[in-house]
């Protein structure tokens, strides 16, 4: 069951990210970073382009523990939020077949937090698919998913939080240029972005 936020958490040592049947039935491997993968791979890949999935908004809201933030204090990162009209941008990577299981291993741990596999169609700049990709994202029955919190108590927590991987406002900040160089305009993450550092350069301000 979601949480309120993100509190009760473990560090999630040991799990797996929740396998996808449909991931059997992809031929050909690619991977669909709107995260951290953007700018961090971790990962062997044969080609790299911008590309969408359609359905889906990108949140921060996603309580982790495991990477930028910790169970006494969880951080935000993005999970992306079905929504029928909306699309999200983010770069796709192919994989080599001989990598395929390797990649795929290494994926189910990194994103062990509370995500689950999913495989849906990408597109490209022209609006045409090339494939199906798989992705990881965290649903609304994950203990880790925080249900429509608002933006300047997300803002806060950024501001503040850190675990294993890093500063949380690192991974915004990374994330908020990434998309700035592909020329994405996320709303979402800009208005996050200037909320944390407003709330960082405001000395008066008490963050909880």
């Amino acid at each position: 069951m979601a949480s309120s936020d993100g509190s009760g958490l473990d560090d999630w040592s040991g799990k797996v990210a929740v396998a996808c049947e449909e991931l059997k039935n992809v031929k050909d491997l690619w991977v669909f970073g709107y995260g951290s993968l953007i700018w961090k791979q971790g990962f062997p890949y044969v080609e790299s382009r911008p590309g969408y999935v359609k359905g889906y908004m990108r949140r921060f809201w996603q309580a982790s523990t495991d990477h930028r933030g910790r169970p006494e204090f969880p951080g935000r990162v993005v999970t992306l939020v079905p929504e029928e009209k909306s699309i999200t941008w983010g770069r796709v990577f192919r994989v080599a077949e001989k990598d395929r299981e390797n990649v795929i291993n290494y994926l189910d741990v990194r994103e062990k937090g509370g995500y689950s596999q999913r495989v849906e169609p990408v597109y490209g700049k022209d609006g045409s698919s090339f494939g199906k990709a798989l992705f990881y994202l965290g649903t609304k029955d994950s203990k880790a998913f925080v249900d429509s919190p608002s933006n300047a108590d997300t803002a806060k927590i950024i501001a503040k939080a850190e675990g294993p991987s890093g500063k949380n406002v690192d991974y915004l900040n990374a994330l908020h240029d990434s998309l700035d160089k592909m020329e994405v305009d996320d709303p979402h993450v800009k208005n996050l972005y200037e909320l944390v550092l407003k709330f960082r350069t405001n000395k008066t301000l008490h963050i909880k």
